[in-house]
Formats: C-alpha cells, sequence, structure tokens
C-alpha cells in the first residue's frame, strides 16, 4: 500500500468535488436547453469547461494523466 502525500489528501476529494460539479453541469445543460436563453447556455457550457480544464490540469500535475472514474 502506498502512502498518500498530504497534498493528496487534499486533492483527491478536491478532484472528486471538481467531478461531480462537472457532471451537474452537464445535467443541467442536458435538460435545460431549450428553457435557458442562449447566454445562459453559454455561460453554462463556459463554467463546464472551465471545470474540465482544471480537472485536468490537475489530474495531469499530481498523476501526470488523466484518472479515470
Amino acid at each position: 500500500m502506498t502512502r498518500k502525500s498530504p497534498d493528496e489528501k487534499i486533492m483527491i476529494p478536491y478532484l472528486r468535488k471538481l467531478t461531480r460539479e462537472h457532471r451537474q453541469l452537464n445535467r443541467l445543460i442536458d435538460t435545460t436547453k431549450s428553457a435557458i436563453a442562449r447566454d445562459e447556455l453559454k455561460a453554462l457550457k463556459r463554467l463546464r469547461l472551465r471545470l474540465k480544464d482544471k480537472i485536468v490540469a490537475l489530474q495531469r500535475h499530481y498523476y501526470g494523466r488523466g484518472l479515470t472514474g
């Protein structure tokens, strides 16, 4: 069993939180496309992309590659 560094102990839950937020945004965007204004949809998509970029950057920094799951 490998020991996790203090950074990893903090980052793993943070990555999970970001991933949950990203999934929630996906669901929100998919279910409300017709109900919201185009500008709002674009803003949600930009937020989703920023979250995804942050997740990937953190995964690469801590693991050298993206995580699955």
